[in-house]
């Protein structure tokens, strides 16, 4: 039942009249059983229900007016209010139950490890699979264990404020890996995700996040990566084994030729040698022999200054007199070339001492001179190339214990690099336009000094810091194996113990030094 106030405030309201005027006097001003309407909780009524809790206490129980969704109005009372609100309750209660029972069945039973952990770094909650991964019997043994993670937990305490400074900075983290200790002592690799938790006004509350042991994916990543090392060493190591067999194979490949070569130039010096001899220890006798007939002429020209008719015609007829003045000029040349053929023979025989296995004193000049007589023929001006001069400048050295035949081969490898480079031209910037080779000697504490150097154009930094490397050239393809300088220094410094020194410039030419002990 409402008053007659309430019947007047109702009836001012838009909706009165489709809902008063329907219904009889009786039914306002007297007791009538209402409809007891229970809606689900997505409906109208709940609206309802909760706008009723919130009206002013005066108006708690006065009936409330409601448009279900066909648009038609009722009139609720506080009994249904009671009910909806009660099943609004229960509704809620379930669901919450529900999720709850939900939640702590994912959490309880999650494979990952599951955390909550407050600012300062003590655990709020655990799941038993974190607890497992760190060694504990129960999530509560877990919790009590560690008052401060940072410290106790890490390997590195440094670590966890790097995830504290990330995850308040953007709100989460990802793949945060890290070294932690076991219950044990132990140490696992875990990799943690995580976010922030924080209340309406944006406060930090705590963190929560996810923990996996990731210690065998580490091991097997490091066992990869041990593996890839091995194969890039053993990788290099092959590299290195090929290119050392490639550069023995071309070392054993000149050295052969080097050798063929001695044995050739042995050869020819001993095929000469003979004859050479033979017509050299022979012109003393013939000398002696022609200056006897031309004694005995000159004695009968003075006795018989009137010979006979045909005497005097065959004197005319070959010039007497030019003969016997010509023909000791003749024995005389034909001695230096004979003396020069016994020079050249013995440099031959000099230069092809390449298989010596035993060290010995020899004289380094001897060698040089050797070196420079077979390339004689290229220091002859050619082909537009005008003659390239030789400067030595030798010092008083003492014999030198080596090896001579691989000294000669050092010396053949140097003075026809710089024949090569002069070939090219002299430098721009050199003061020497002709093209000059300089070859000195001096002795340095206990060692010797055989510098060889020309004016040829020089070479780059790049050029110097390579040439020493075996395979490597600036020729033509053809021209050369990249094996000379490298066999020189295997020699000077490995054979010898000695060293050898490359200087250039580029435009003004280069030099190498040689030093080697006196006495090995």
């Amino acid at each position: 039942m409402i008053s007659r106030r309430r019947f007047f405030e109702y009836m001012s309201r838009p909706y009165a009249c489709e809902l008063f005027s329907k219904r009889p006097i009786f039914a306002l001003y007297g007791f009538v059983q209402t409809e007891i309407l229970i809606l689900n909780i997505n409906t109208s009524i709940v609206v309802a229900s909760r706008q009723s809790l919130q009206r002013s206490p005066e108006l708690l129980y006065e009936p409330i007016v409601v448009q279900d969704e066909r648009g038609i109005y009722k009139m609720l009372d506080v009994h249904q209010l009671l009910l909806a609100q009660s099943k609004i309750h229960d509704s809620v209660t379930e669901a919450l139950r529900q999720a709850e029972v939900k939640y702590r069945s994912i959490f309880e039973n999650a494979v990952d490890g599951i955390f909550q952990t407050t600012l300062d770094g003590r655990y709020l909650s655990v799941n038993p699979a974190l607890a497992h991964i760190y060694g504990y019997d129960s999530p509560e043994e877990l919790i009590q264990s560690y008052t401060d993670i940072g410290r106790q937990l890490y390997v590195d305490p440094y670590r966890r404020a790097e995830f504290v400074a990330k995850i308040e900075k953007y709100d989460f983290i990802s793949r945060f890996e890290s070294q932690v200790y076991r219950k044990d002592g132990s140490i696992i690799w875990i990799s943690e995700n995580a976010r922030t938790v924080r209340d309406e006004k944006g406060n930090l509350l705590y963190y929560e996040g996810t923990a996996e042991d990731i210690t065998e994916r580490k091991q097997a990543e490091e066992a990869l990566r041990q593996s890839e090392a091995r194969s890039r060493q053993q990788a290099a190591e092959l590299q290195a084994a090929l290119q050392e067999l490639q550069k023995t194979q071309a070392q054993l490949i000149q050295t052969e030729k080097m050798s063929s070569l001695g044995q050739l130039l042995a050869g020819v010096a001993h095929e000469i040698n003979n004859p050479v001899n033979c017509i050299y220890s022979n012109l003393p006798h013939t000398h002696r022999y022609i200056e006897d007939l031309l004694n005995l002429l000159k004695l009968y020209a003075k006795h018989y200054p009137q010979p006979h008719e045909e005497i005097q015609a065959e004197t005319d007829a070959i010039d007497l007199e030019f003969l016997m003045e010509d023909l000791p000029k003749i024995l005389c040349a034909m001695q230096q070339g004979a003396e020069r053929i016994c020079e050249i023979v013995l440099s031959l025989r000099n230069f092809s001492r390449l298989d010596e296995k035993q060290m010995k004193p020899a004289d380094i000049h001897q060698g040089i001179d050797s070196t420079l007589l077979i390339l004689q023929h290229r220091l002859k001006a050619k082909g537009g190339h005008p003659e390239i001069q030789v400067i030595k400048e030798y010092g008083e050295l003492p014999l030198v214990e080596c090896y001579p035949g691989q000294i000669n081969q050092v010396f053949m490898n140097l003075l026809s690099n710089a024949i090569d480079a002069l070939e090219m031209g002299t430098g721009e910037n050199n003061l020497f336009p002709i093209p000059t080779i300089w070859i000195s000697t001096q002795v340095v504490g206990d060692r010797v000094r055989i510098c060889i150097a020309d004016n040829g154009p020089g070479m780059t930094q790049d050029t110097r810091k390579q040439m020493f490397e075996p395979f490597f050239t600036t020729k033509p393809v053809g021209k050369g194996t990249g094996l000379g300088l490298s066999i020189s220094s295997q020699i000077i410094e490995e054979k010898h113990n000695g060293k050898l020194e490359c200087s250039s410039v580029l435009g003004q030419g280069t030099e190498f030094a040689i030093e080697i002990p006196i006495r090995q």
